[in-house]
């Protein structure tokens, strides 16, 4: 469509006197290549086309979308839409000239050829077999996504972007007759085949020696002990146990345990938060957000005062603050919403030998698995995938079977150490406008107390 046809479509939808009116339209294709029993398993491309029409009037919105983009069926589609509103306006909407925001991609995924590909993804197959015969199974695989977007809306925004995203992800399960085991590793950024460029083969290969390690881990007991979480995916208790309760979604109906708490000491003075959409190439970046919007570097908690909250449009007059970038959503099929993008602890200066060093009895958590948590009170409850015991200060077993049970607030005030390590780490997260990618990250961390539940 054309600028005009854009206009006339936002106008109609502003006709019966609505505060806000928005097109979101969009063209994505995602391919995955993966490799299973040493063989090329599959390569599966999924694309998607349509548009979203959101209308928002007072403190409420109204939401459709469609895959049929002819003129007279979005228009059809906005009048079904706004049959929901009372009102009458003769807003003429007037978009700015169109600007246009691109990434930079060395390679683009359309650049390297398939045959390279499946070349890279049986070769890396082939070299982590080689690492013990008690590897059972390896899945390999390389995933794409691209997606061209376009924002108008009846403030005048008029903008083009485009998401690049490569992901690599390697699984190996090991099994000696008595038990399995299983170790993953994935490498994501918002490049394109340059990820390749990364020394993907070294980390494939310590996981693969990791799950052979993990076959002789030993049962736990647990209790309330100090713990140790390592840098990178141990963010991910922050992430659903902090983050989310920082989000416009839960703090405006006050439904988040942070709610109330703008200004508050929420988190020990060593611990500063931060959400940033802007971090170059990063797995959760975008230079615009889906509601058109600049990303920002977003300060969430600083020195354990809680400074800000993720906004989006819709939540900016409920709360009264302007949104901040973190407009995100799956596709066009989804509304927007006040999203995380790259959330990480800000590095300190502790050394990770002097956390181990200081701990007596607890559990260093080498790679964090799922996990839930309760946003209105903080109760959180997450799986450790990967676990060693720390005694008298130096890291001994592996064990199995360990989760961590605690409350938001309280692991907040609990951090003691934070190393210099930081390290950012790549995944989905779930929420009210579908699956989006994110990143989560921290250095190297020390708590002094938490709940692990274990096997007695």
């Amino acid at each position: 469509m054309e600028k005009k046809d854009y206009e006339k479509l936002l106008s109609l939808a502003m006709s019966t006197g609505a505060d806000f009116a928005e097109i979101y339209e969009e063209n994505g294709k995602t391919t995955r290549f993966n490799v299973l029993n040493s063989m090329l398993d599959g390569m599966n491309t999924f694309n998607t086309k349509g548009i979203g029409i959101r209308i928002i009037k007072d403190n409420d919105y109204y939401y459709t979308s469609t895959n049929v983009l002819t003129y007279a069926n979005i228009e059809k589609v906005i009048k079904n839409l706004i049959s929901n509103l009372k009102g009458k306006s003769d807003t003429k909407v007037k978009l700015n000239d169109l600007e246009e925001v691109y990434p930079e991609i060395e390679i683009p995924h359309d650049n390297f050829p398939i045959e390279k590909k499946k070349e890279y993804l049986l070769d890396m197959d082939k070299k982590i077999r080689k690492v013990s015969k008690l590897i059972s199974q390896v899945s390999v695989s390389l995933l794409e996504d691209d997606k061209d977007f376009l924002v108008a809306n009846s403030n005048g925004k008029y903008i083009k972007s485009k998401h690049c995203i490569t992901r690599y992800l390697c699984n190996v399960y090991a099994d000696n007759k008595k038990t399995k085991a299983n170790e993953f590793y994935c490498y994501g950024q918002g490049q394109g085949y340059e990820i390749l460029k990364e020394d993907l083969e070294s980390k494939s290969l310590e996981t693969a020696r990791t799950t052979i390690e993990k076959l002789d881990a030993i049962d736990f007991k647990g209790g309330e002990l100090p713990i140790v979480l390592n840098s990178g995916f141990g963010a991910v208790i922050f992430h659903e146990a902090c983050g989310h309760g920082l989000e416009a979604t839960s703090v405006a109906p006050k439904i988040s345990v942070f709610s109330n708490d703008l200004g508050n000491v929420v988190a020990a003075p060593q611990v500063t938060l931060i959400d940033d959409g802007t971090i170059p190439n990063a797995w959760g970046s975008n230079l615009i957000d889906d509601e058109g919007n600049r990303t920002k570097k977003n300060i969430l908690i600083e020195n354990g005062v809680l400074k800000n909250f993720l906004v989006d449009k819709i939540h900016e007059k409920t709360m009264n603050m302007t949104s901040n970038g973190c407009g995100r959503r799956e596709s066009y099929q989804y509304a927007p919403t006040s999203r995380m993008s790259n959330t990480y602890l800000k590095p300190g200066t502790d050394k990770v030998e002097d956390m181990i060093k200081s701990i007596k009895l607890g559990v260093y958590c080498q790679r964090m698995s799922g996990g839930s948590v309760n946003p209105a009170t903080g109760d959180f409850n997450f799986a450790v995938a990967t676990a060693r015991l720390i005694e008298n200060g130096k890291l001994t077993k592996m064990i199995k079977g360990i989760t961590l049970i605690g409350n938001s607030k309280d692991i907040l005030k609990n951090v003691e150490m934070i190393s210099s390590d930081l390290k950012l780490e790549s995944g989905y997260c779930g929420s009210k406008s579908g699956s989006i990618y994110v990143t989560i990250g921290q250095p190297t961390i020390k708590v002094s107390k938490i709940l692990v539940g274990g096997k007695a």
